[in-house]
């Protein structure tokens, strides 16, 4: 118990300090800094007015009103940006691997996964995901039925579960960086892919459905706790989303195992 309690323990501080690193570099470069986190809550705004738009002319979207379709904006919002915010350093793993930095993390007397994914910590997410965190908990109170507890809690467990998800995702796109050197196509196409989530699945086809569903799970990842909190989920849908969440994560861990035994060092 105490040796796990030690094991925590440094872990916080490393991430603390990694985070400590990464405000002082991006509060040295402020210009750029605004500018990225303007665009961030630009690109947000402009998507709300994009959905009044469509309301004005219709008075729902596959059966949902425009209160419920904003909640499955905004729960893919707060999905996405915690994910960036906390596995953001998954997105500078090639640069790690040329840069020879990568030898330099399987030396260190930590998890190597961890380190990755915490190697970047941005506070410009933690700022842009606030006011969607605040703006999504107005929602859920203004909803058609009201906010209950036990729907609360279950779109909670099923956010969370779309978490781990979205690591697992990360962790395959880490492994393949190992393999291959290459990162770019594969996580653009994991994000242009998220972005189907940024509506209720129920727009598209049974057959986009489907591989939204079973073969790239962002139904799972952010329509099912939307649906959960509205009463429109099943209790099998749920078992099913814990079910690929746990499977996911134990393939791609996997997967980076796989990929880090046959890592052969940049210098090889």
């Amino acid at each position: 118990m105490l040796s796990a309690h030690r094991s925590w323990l440094k872990y916080w501080r490393i991430w603390k300090q990694l985070a400590i690193m990464g405000f002082k570099i991006q509060t040295s470069h402020v210009l750029s800094s605004s500018g990225y986190l303007l665009g961030k809550l630009t690109r947000i705004v402009f998507f709300l007015g994009f959905l009044a738009a469509i309301f004005r002319h219709t008075q729902e979207l596959a059966g949902y009103s425009l209160e419920e379709v904003a909640l499955f904006f905004l729960t893919f919002n707060a999905i996405d940006i915690l994910a960036q915010l906390f596995f953001r350093g998954i997105y500078g793993i090639r640069g790690l691997i040329r840069e020879g930095d990568f030898d330099y993390f399987l030396i260190q007397p930590t998890n190597v996964l961890y380190r990755v994914c915490f190697n970047t910590v941005d506070f410009l997410d933690v700022i842009t995901v606030l006011p969607v965190l605040a703006i999504t908990f107005y929602l859920l109170r203004h909803v058609p039925g009201g906010m209950h507890t036990g729907r609360l809690l279950l779109y909670l467990v099923l956010c969370l579960n779309g978490m781990v998800i979205a690591w697992a995702v990360h962790i395959c796109v880490a492994a393949l960086a190992v393999l291959t050197q290459e990162l770019e196509n594969t996580i653009w196409i994991y994000r242009d892919v998220m972005t189907l989530g940024r509506f209720p699945v129920d727009i598209y086809s049974s057959k986009i459905q489907a591989l939204l569903t079973f073969v790239i799970p962002v139904a799972v990842m952010i329509s099912f706790p939307a649906k959960a909190f509205l009463g429109r989920l099943q209790a099998g849908w749920i078992l099913e989303a814990l079910a690929v969440a746990g499977l996911g994560l134990a393939l791609s861990l996997r997967f980076w195992r796989f990929a880090t035994r046959r890592y052969t060092s940049v210098s090889s």
